[in-house]
């Protein structure tokens, strides 16, 4: 997916976005997402707006009342930003991870999504790479109750 198909509105959006993350108090629930981490000294708000698209994301989805029983810890792996030789414009290329646990705080599942951004924003490269990390959530919570089913079923 490239950054250029989105539209300029998207940056205003994110934009809005981040801002009202930052006005909201850190104990509001994001649909089962909890605070991101990353390396030492990563700008707040971009802890906050991965968060923030996470949540965003698995809304969109339909998935935000699906984690039963499940949470996600985004992480932010990488964002490094790239000039090739020879361009102008930059890149940014990001890594998200998204660690799924249960109940007891276990991780069951580890989930990855990457995005490379030309001539756009840190921002818009978080976003693209957030979003690709929660498609496959479906799947892997469908795997997760199917395997907690078997494993039920088979204790009895």
């Amino acid at each position: 997916m490239t950054i250029r198909r989105i539209s300029r509105g998207f940056a205003l959006a994110a934009a809005l976005a981040v801002s009202s993350a930052i006005a909201a108090p850190p104990t509001t629930p994001h649909a089962g997402v909890e605070p991101a981490t990353a390396p030492a000294g990563t700008d707040p708000e971009v802890l906050r707006a991965l968060r923030l698209s996470v949540a965003q994301h698995l809304a969109a989805a339909g998935l935000d009342g699906a984690l039963e029983g499940y949470s996600l810890s985004p992480a932010l792996l990488q964002l490094r930003r790239y000039v090739d030789p020879g361009q102008k414009r930059t890149k940014f290329v990001c890594v998200v991870g998204l660690s799924v646990q249960n109940r007891e705080r276990q991780v069951v599942a580890e989930i990855r999504g990457s995005a490379a951004a030309h001539g756009a924003s840190q921002l818009d490269a978080l976003d693209a790479a957030a979003h690709s990390a929660v498609l496959p959530v479906a799947h892997t919570l469908a795997q997760l109750k199917t395997r907690s089913h078997g494993k039920r079923w088979a204790q009895r």
